[in-house]
């Protein structure tokens, strides 16, 4: 916010919109998680309507949400702890519960003094710790319960008592008496993962729909989102609808993912943050109390955008002094010491496709796509850097002087994920790097990506990449400009889309 803004909200006595994008202070938060379905699958579908025509035609609608992984149980570890926990099937973990110490939004909101309660259909009693339980009316899977992995008879720390995980016939009628967080997961025949779309969008409205309906007059929310998409070619972009109290209705069009949703019902209570969730920030642009978003993208060749630049250093013999400027694979391995180099030029400025220097940033993200090469995937840790000296995508590792180390780049990752999946999206929130810039107190050079957990390699496309929906993309979301004089005289805006604004 600038001086001006500031003087202005002092002397009508505070401002009704919010610049840093915190989230309403809801009283009740319930959070259905769906199975196995594309954003293309279910947002338009006939077999969805009162998903569409009730939820999504009078909420938010996230257009660019992202699970984080395959299969199933990682992504609701990742929803509910920020973190897969070292978890990458669908069995039951191999030690449970979980250290008194591991951080989950069940436990953080406890610690603050607030409440939570997990609810599954088909569990048979409070507690229940086994891995499966068939009904008459669907099955019920311990793998879609994070909650169950925390419960403990003597909880400590982060753990759970066994009364926060119910069956879903424990759910109230009497809202008010729900806890400030509810989590909420069908069975696998109502949560469309054997059953139809039209079976799960039937019994959201039947058994959730009256829950909808009461949030809109009580300051509650409710969110409506899958654990993962089907695996097809939609690189694991989700459904996801905020609906309820304080929610702006239209479209979302910034890049969000589940640990993004999971920051955002943190700090909509001002509990801890859980593993990533520390790292990324709150959803923006779906809350009346936030300022219009403008989205400002950069992917090479895309809208006029030319200023990106890709590239990796080969310490390998016979490779140090080969340039991979024009590479549409870029590497990154542990051994032989292969470096990632990207970074994105000319995005910081007064230019209208540029960030002005001092802009709040209220989201930034580095999107890479995992090449479909054999063994493009890996089971390490990829960490994100800042690079601190210049380079061009034509440097090698012998024009890099031995590659990038020391005080060349930070010494530990802004951000890692586990790339362990071909042909899909990677999201790296990049935040806190780009206000850096933004503000002037660190220089551009992009970053470098790094194996942290071993040595296996990873394979993503590079600028040069045929396709353009498979280069490296860098989106920032800002609140719009000129907007501040109506929103500190205490004007209400009325609710409007996201703006996009594309790179010149």
């Amino acid at each position: 916010m600038r001086g001006w803004q500031f003087l202005l909200c002092a002397i009508v006595g505070g401002c009704p919109f919010s610049v840093l994008g915190d989230p309403p202070a809801y009283d009740h938060v319930v959070v259905v998680i769906e199975e196995n379905h594309s954003l293309s699958q279910v947002m338009g579908s006939p077999s969805a309507p009162y998903i569409n025509n009730t939820l999504a035609a009078n909420g938010s609608s996230l257009t660019n949400m992202f699970a984080i992984t395959h299969p199933s149980q990682p992504n609701y570890l990742q929803f509910f702890s920020g973190s897969s926990q070292g978890v990458t099937t669908d069995n039951v973990p191999a030690t449970f519960p979980f250290a008194a110490g591991t951080s989950n939004l069940g436990g953080a909101l406890l610690n603050a003094g607030k409440t939570f309660t997990g609810y599954s259909e088909s569990m048979p009693s409070a507690g229940y710790n086994g891995a499966t339980f068939t009904t008459a009316s669907g099955d019920y899977a311990r793998k879609h319960n994070p909650w169950v992995n925390w419960q403990s008879a003597s909880p400590s720390g982060f753990q759970l008592p066994i009364a926060t995980n119910q069956p879903f016939t424990s759910f109230p009628s009497d809202y008010s008496t729900l806890a400030n967080v509810s989590v909420v997961v069908p069975n696998l025949t109502d949560d469309m993962h054997d059953g139809t779309i039209a079976q799960g969008d039937t019994w959201l409205q039947n058994n959730i729909g009256p829950y909808a309906t009461w949030a809109q007059t009580h300051n509650s929310l409710l969110i409506v989102t899958w654990d993962e998409d089907d695996s097809s070619s939609s690189r694991n972009r989700i459904p996801t609808i905020l609906y309820g109290a304080n929610v702006v209705t239209g479209q979302n069009n910034s890049t969000w993912t589940l640990q993004n949703l999971l920051r955002t019902v943190e700090d909509t209570y001002g509990t801890t943050h859980s593993g990533t969730a520390a790292n990324v920030k709150p959803i923006v642009g779906s809350f009346t109390s936030d300022w219009i978003p403008v989205i400002r993208s950069y992917q090479q060749n895309v809208n006029g955008y030319t200023s990106a630049q890709d590239t990796y250093i080969d310490s390998t013999s016979g490779q140090t002094n080969v340039s991979h400027a024009t590479a549409t694979d870029i590497l990154v391995d542990g051994s032989p010491n292969q470096q990632a180099l990207i970074k994105f030029d000319n995005i910081v400025g007064n230019g209208a496709s540029q960030v002005a220097t001092g802009t709040k940033i209220w989201s930034a993200k580095l999107r890479i796509y995992t090449s479909t090469a054999t063994n493009a995937q890996t089971p390490n840790d990829v960490g994100l850097l800042t690079l601190q000296r210049s380079w061009s995508d034509a440097d090698t590792y012998d024009s890099l002087v031995g590659g990038i180390s020391g005080s060349e780049v930070a010494s530990a990752p802004s951000f890692t994920l586990t790339p362990n999946k071909q042909g899909v999206y990677v999201v790296f929130d990049v935040t806190d790097t780009v206000q850096s810039w933004v503000d002037g107190t660190a220089s551009n050079y992009g970053w470098m990506l790094k194996d942290i957990t071993g040595t296996d390699g990873w394979r993503f496309l590079s600028s040069d990449a045929a396709s353009a929906a498979d280069r490296p993309y860098l989106e920032i979301t800002v609140p719009e400009p000129g907007i501040g004089l109506a929103a500190m005289l205490g004007m209400r805006v009325l609710a409007r889309r996201p703006r996009r604004e594309w790179a010149a």
